[in-house]
């Protein structure tokens, strides 16, 4: 039998300070070909939340003011855009195949 492809993602980055307003992003990298890759965030004490998902044509669901997403296919790298960081934003952020 033969194994399938592997695609695997990982997130390197641990905590990230920003000021309230303030834009920042947060990125993951991936390895094969993707469908799309999703983000998550986790606020203490509840359970995980979609945010939106990104294919690999870049097309971002749902379109979201607060979130967006882009892909570099050279890169393998997704990156999750915050716009304006607020206190409500403190999270533990997770990207998944």
């Amino acid at each position: 039998t033969a194994m399938g492809s592997m695609n695997t993602i990982k997130q390197e980055q641990r905590e990230q300070a920003v000021s309230e307003g303030r834009s920042t992003s947060l990125s993951c990298e991936y390895t094969g070909s993707i469908n799309n890759i999703q983000w998550y965030r986790q606020q203490q004490g509840s359970r995980p939340e979609f945010l939106l998902y990104i294919t690999e044509a870049g097309e971002i669901h749902p379109v979201r003011s607060d979130f967006s997403a882009k892909i570099n296919k050279m890169t393998k790298q997704v990156d999750l855009l915050i716009s304006s960081a607020a206190m409500a934003d403190s999270a533990v952020y997770y990207c998944a195949l």
